[in-house]
C-alpha cells in the first residue's frame, strides 16, 4: 500500500494518504463508506491486496458492513447467466462509454485554445489508462489489442492517427512506462521546459480520461 499514490476522487487528484485520513475522520457512516469506496476503486485498479485488507479492517472496526468490492462480483453471483442479447447490450453500453470518454479527450483545449491532444504519442496516455484500469483486459506492451479496440469504437473525431510504432517508441521515456498513479512522483523537474511541457500535456490527457472512465464505473 503506497499512501503517496495519486488518483481521481470527485473530479480532483488526491493522494491515498489524504483519502484514508478523510475516511478515518469522517463524522458519519455514509461519509466513511464513500471515502472507502474511492480507495477501493484504486485498490482494484492497482491490484493492491494490502489496501483492500486495510479498508476492510477499518470498516469493521467502525462497525460497518463489509463492502462489495466490485459490481462485477455481484453479477457473477447471479443464479441466471446473461443471455446473448444481454451480453450484446452490455457490450454496446461499454463501447459507448469508452467512445464518450475518448470524444471528451479529443475535444479538450489547451490554454491557447488549441487541441490538447494533437500528437501521435498522446495515444500513449490513452493506452496507459486503459491498461491501468484493465479495460478489455489490456496488458502491458500488447499494442495490437488496444489498436483493435480503438478502431472498433468508430470514433467520429480522431485528432491524430494511432499507430503501433509510436506506442512502441514512447516506452523509451521511463516515466510513461510506469502506472499513471506513479507519474507525479517521477515528474522530470530537472528536465528542460520542453520536457516538462510534454509531461504536463500527457499527464492532463491521462487524468481527464481516467476521470471520465472512473465516473462511468461508479
Amino acid at each position: 500500500m503506497n499512501e503517496s499514490d495519486v488518483f481521481v476522487v470527485r473530479n480532483h487528484s488526491m493522494s491515498l494518504r489524504l483519502v484514508l485520513g478523510l475516511m478515518n475522520d469522517a463524522d458519519s457512516a455514509e461519509e466513511t463508506k464513500s471515502w472507502a469506496l474511492s480507495a477501493l476503486f484504486h485498490a482494484g485498479y492497482t491490484h493492491d491486496d494490502s489496501l483492500r485488507d486495510y479498508l476492510r479492517d477499518r470498516l469493521e472496526a467502525k462497525g460497518l458492513h463489509v463492502y462489495n468490492e466490485q459490481k462485477v462480483e455481484a453479477r457473477e453471483q447471479r443464479q441466471r447467466p446473461l443471455s446473448d442479447e444481454e451480453k450484446n447490450m452490455e457490450r454496446r453500453l461499454f463501447e459507448g462509454r469508452l467512445r464518450a470518454a475518448l470524444t471528451h479527450v479529443m475535444n479538450l483545449k489547451d490554454d491557447d485554445g488549441q487541441p490538447l491532444f494533437y500528437k501521435k504519442n498522446h495515444w500513449w496516455a490513452v493506452f496507459r489508462i486503459f491498461v491501468d484500469m484493465k479495460i478489455n483486459g489490456l496488458l502491458e506492451n500488447k499494442y495490437d489489442p488496444f489498436i483493435h479496440l480503438v478502431s472498433s469504437l468508430n470514433l467520429e473525431k480522431v485528432n491524430v492517427e494511432l499507430d503501433k510504432s509510436t506506442l512502441s517508441n514512447i516506452t523509451q521515456e521511463p516515466v510513461f512506462s510506469l502506472p499513471f498513479s506513479k507519474w507525479l512522483e517521477h515528474k522530470p523537474w530537472d528536465g528542460g521546459s520542453r520536457q516538462l511541457n510534454t509531461f504536463n500535456r500527457m499527464y492532463q490527457i491521462a487524468l481527464e480520461l481516467q476521470t471520465q472512465l472512473t465516473l462511468v464505473r461508479q
